[in-house]
C-alpha cells in the first residue's frame, strides 16, 4: 500500500508543477490561477463542513500552499504553512 500512496504523491507532485507552469505561461495566466485558487478553497471549505481534515481537504491545502496562495494569515486558517519557497519552514498536514 506505501508503495501506491509514494506513487500517488509523484503524481500529484508532477500535476502540481504542471499546473503552476501553466499559469506561468500562459496568457492571462494570472487570472486563470486566481479563478483555480478561488475554486479550490470553495472545494476545501465544502469538504470540512463535511469531513475536516481528512485527505482531500489535505490535499487542497497542499495544493493552495503549493500554488503560493497561502499568506502567513491565511496559513494558520488552513492549518498548514507556506513552503520554505514562501518563506517559512515546511509543516502542516499533506508534507
Amino acid at each position: 500500500m506505501s508503495e501506491q500512496v509514494e506513487k500517488l504523491g509523484i503524481l500529484v507532485g508532477l500535476f502540481e508543477l504542471a499546473i503552476g507552469r501553466l499559469f506561468e505561461t500562459v496568457p492571462a495566466g494570472d487570472e486563470a490561477k486566481r479563478l483555480f485558487v478561488d475554486d479550490v478553497r470553495q472545494l476545501l471549505d465544502a469538504t470540512n463542513e463535511i469531513q475536516p481534515h481528512s485527505p482531500a481537504a489535505q490535499t487542497y491545502e497542499s495544493l493552495l500552499r503549493r500554488l503560493g496562495a497561502t499568506s502567513p494569515e491565511d496559513a494558520s486558517s488552513l492549518g498548514v504553512a507556506p513552503t520554505p519557497e514562501h518563506g517559512l519552514p515546511v509543516s502542516g498536514p499533506g508534507v
